[in-house]
């Protein structure tokens, strides 16, 4: 078997980490921030998530060094708890993908409700159809998804100049709003349970803070995902911690900009709100309608790329007795067919139960986040295995003081990932059960008698 090769060069692994990182995230989350609370509160909701995430980069840095393999999360979640890590691993990202990839869809169609005025069921008939198109081109093969994704990249970057360069003033305003938010904060004690304030209307709500970081953790998903292609990158020992810690700088950057602007704009009288709210702020730069366009395309783009990494996951663990075996199948054109037709019945199915249960975009990303919450624990643990001296215990620590502040909110919703980690545990135990019997059946059917212990010779 010819093992992949080390072609991944520090910029070429910097463009792909930018490509997993941004996409419907900073198009969604700045307006989702401000529905969630006001603009102070949206500003430290995500200046706190930027802090949040600096020991979860330094200890993905750390495992992609000591683990540069193809295996990625699964080689890490075997490390911190053996082998039935990798199916609690599956089931997890697998999981989250069922209601990740209908958030997409819906915040993508509520990108075209901007240009058409569109009634609830007209919403989420251009959601389905936005799953349509992901699941033609993920059909039409590795070229078509690509192609989407280059076309989708160049847009991207074009918008978020035009956006920085449109709205200066709003950027001005949005730093004299995050100095302020930052005063609030630090007069701001832990027994107060109402908003606290440090000036005329300028305050804080902790339980609003704390949703709005929640939210925005869906903006830092993907450095984990960057773990499957450290096995081709060219001079892993220099180039790995670079690449987490240069992609985490320049992407942090973009969403704080974004967030500034929003912030300034919104508190200049801009409509902002909605998972579509940055069409607003698009309103203001050359050809907005024509960018908002531009905007779907990047949304459908991201669903694509989402559907594509799926799709391998369930091929990948139908063939190792992960999932049914059914998902491991090909087709003549190399394409994992049963695998993105279930990601499609899927997605149908939930885009008709939001639609049904009235159940928000903001929700769906919820139960996404908190999935990824209890990864990153697997995560922490590999690391805290593995890693030695004074780094193992400061950044285990601070590591899990932020997953702690991450799932403090949530109630009810753990369930979910609480389940998806004990079936991935059933699964592995039922396989393990399987090639033991196996083994029995073999060892007791030996066609040569003198193959068997004396005990076993009749």
């Amino acid at each position: 078997m010819t093992e992949l090769g080390k072609t991944i060069t520090i910029w070429r692994g910097l463009g792909l980490a930018i490509c997993m990182l941004i996409g419907t995230g900073i198009l969604a989350l700045p307006g989702l921030a401000l529905d969630a609370g006001n603009v102070h509160e949206a500003v430290l909701g995500w200046l706190l998530i930027s802090l949040v995430a600096v020991p979860l980069i330094q200890i993905c840095a750390r495992l992609g060094l000591k683990f540069p393999s193809t295996a990625g999360l699964a080689r890490y979640a075997e490390e911190a708890v053996g082998p039935w890590g990798g199916y609690a691993v599956s089931y997890l990202v697998g999981g989250s993908f069922l209601f990740g990839l209908p958030a997409v869809a819906l915040i993508g169609a509520e990108y075209v409700q901007q240009l058409i005025p569109l009634t609830e069921p007209g919403v989420a008939f251009f959601a389905v159809l936005l799953i349509v198109l992901m699941t033609l081109s993920n059909l039409a093969g590795i070229r078509a998804v690509s192609l989407i994704n280059y076309a989708a990249l160049a847009v991207l970057f074009l918008l978020l100049g035009l956006l920085v360069l449109s709205n200066l003033n709003f950027l001005s305003s949005g730093l004299g709003i995050a100095l302020e938010a930052l005063k609030v904060s630090l007069n701001w004690s832990p027994g107060a349970n109402a908003a606290v304030g440090a000036g005329a209307g300028v305050s804080v709500n902790p339980k609003n803070l704390w949703t709005i970081a929640a939210l925005l953790f869906w903006a830092f998903l993907g450095w984990e995902n960057l773990s499957f292609s450290l096995g081709e990158i060219k001079d892993p020992e220099k180039n790995v911690p670079l690449l987490y810690w240069l992609s985490f700088f320049l992407v942090t950057s973009i969403y704080l900009l974004l967030a500034f602007i929003s912030a300034g704009a919104k508190a200049a009288g801009v409509p902002l709100q909605g998972a579509a709210g940055l069409s607003g702020l698009v309103r203001f730069t050359p050809g907005g309608d024509l960018l908002v366009w531009f905007m779907v395309i990047v949304v459908a783009a991201n669903a694509c790329s989402w559907n594509f990494t799926a799709s391998r996951l369930l091929l990948s663990g139908g063939r190792t007795g992960i999932f049914p075996a059914s998902l491991g199948k090909l087709s003549e054109s190399s394409i994992p067919v049963p695998a993105l037709g279930v990601l499609f019945v899927s997605s149908l199915a939930l885009i008709l139960a939001t639609y049904i249960f009235k159940i928000s975009v903001s929700d769906l990303i919820l139960l996404v986040n908190q999935n990824f919450v209890f990864l990153y624990a697997f995560i922490i643990l590999a690391y805290w295995k593995t890693e030695t001296g004074w780094r193992r215990w400061v950044f285990s620590v601070l590591s899990l003081a932020s997953l702690a502040f991450l799932v403090s909110g949530f109630t009810w919703e753990i369930i979910y990932p609480i389940c998806l980690i004990g079936l991935g545990y059933y699964r592995w135990s039922v396989s393990k059960k399987g090639e033991l019997l196996e083994k029995e059946k073999q060892y007791v059917v030996s066609p040569d008698e003198s193959e068997l212990p004396i005990g076993f010779q009749h």
